[in-house]
């Protein structure tokens, strides 16, 4: 615990020291290279649930447990005329009561290529970011799943060719972008979205079309099923905005998702959304499951309240947030603040508790509540 202590107190001491040694990036004329990135230690103290069919399945015999992650993840853009070599790779290390584990990253490295003012491709590993949710994304069919408990973190990409084209207009239709991507699977490559041999063709028409961004999105798999997909996000005022999805398998499941942010006279931010997936588990058959893959469930109804400054404190925010899972009434609560020093050096400090009865999805967990703190220093 000590190191671990150490390595917070040394990313502190970094990030009071970093202004010292900054420079005006802007004075330099060209740019050929940028990046950016971050380092972050986490602390989490697990209070455990006695009564979960797992605790009991693995045979624990204590109350709590201590889990630690150190990260480090750094991006990067290399600029040659038309021609952009983009990337992002993380470091971790986590001990979790006790297991120690290292992991190595490469989230992206792709080229991108710009071959006139309306065409360019792409090769490499890239993350798309496709889809208007900021919990959930069913039409993000090229992308990992977000976790809803921290949709911010950095993904992982997959391996693929695109080819862009994009053009602008006067009138309603204000730009229109076309994306043609081809992704491959085999053993070895993208084995995670396929893991045996598969070629996958994906489209998606973007427009802006009387102020409301508009997706249409396809795919189709020699292996898997063909996909549709359907995303809108539109500014009803400076301070509300309303989004969707939807997803639909061909001859099999269909999601979607409704959403909305709105920021209050009084400066607090909410977010809201609902999701919906009919391949999702249901109320019994959550009851009669032990171990579950995160956000089983057909559906959910997510609402995150923020506030910045509170009671006059600069550079500080508080938030709530709660995942309510619809079918069994059970919900994921989170209570947090934040601090944000000059140096880029951020502390998020959250007490997280699990809630509903014993069959429940939030109610069987393994851990009960938890209190969560992240330093996280930002370059």
């Amino acid at each position: 615990m000590i190191r671990h202590l150490l390595a917070i107190l040394l990313l502190w001491n970094v990030g009071l020291y970093a202004d010292d040694y900054s420079f005006d990036m802007e004075s330099i004329e060209t740019k050929s290279f940028e990046y950016s990135g971050y380092l972050r230690s986490e602390y989490k103290y697990q209070n455990l649930n006695l009564d979960s069919p797992l605790y009991t399945l693995l045979n624990r015999d204590d109350s709590s447990q201590n889990t630690f992650l150190n990260e480090a993840l750094f991006r990067f853009t290399h600029y040659k005329d038309d021609f952009k070599l983009i990337g992002a790779f993380s470091a971790r290390y986590n001990n979790i009561d006790g297991v120690d584990e290292d992991i190595y990253t490469i989230y992206q490295l792709y080229t991108h290529n710009t071959l006139s003012v309306n065409h360019s491709i792409g090769v490499g590993k890239q993350t798309l970011k496709w889809g208007t949710g900021y919990f959930f994304n069913p039409a993000a069919f090229l992308d990992r799943p977000k976790d809803p408990t921290q949709p911010e973190n950095a993904y992982e990409g997959y391996v693929m060719a695109n080819y862009t084209y994009n053009k602008s207009f006067d009138g309603e239709l204000k730009n229109l972008k076309l994306d043609l991507l081809y992704m491959p699977t085999t053993s070895q490559v993208n084995d995670d979205f396929y893991d045996a041999s598969s070629s996958n063709l994906a489209m998606k028409l973007y427009l802006l079309y009387l102020d409301t961004d508009i997706s249409f999105i396809y795919l189709y798999s020699d292996e898997q099923k063909d996909k549709i997909g359907f995303t809108f996000s539109r500014n009803l005022a400076t301070y509300f905005e309303v989004h969707g999805e939807y997803a639909k398998e061909i001859d099999g499941y269909y999601a979607y998702l409704l959403g909305l942010k709105y920021v209050t006279q009084s400066d607090i931010t909410i977010t809201s959304e609902y999701y919906y997936d009919s391949d999702g588990l249901t109320k019994e058959e959550i009851r009669s499951s032990i171990k579950l893959l995160p956000f089983p469930a057909k559906s959910y109804f997510v609402n995150k309240f923020s506030k910045k400054e509170p009671l006059g404190i600069v550079y500080s925010s508080v938030y709530f947030k709660d995942i309510l899972n619809t079918e069994d009434s059970s919900h994921l609560d989170t209570l947090g603040f934040i601090y944000t020093f000059k140096n880029n050096l951020e502390i998020d400090f959250s007490y997280n508790l699990n809630t509903g009865n014993k069959e429940s999805e939030f109610g069987k967990k393994m851990v009960s509540d938890f209190a969560w703190l992240k330093a996280t220093w930002y370059f």
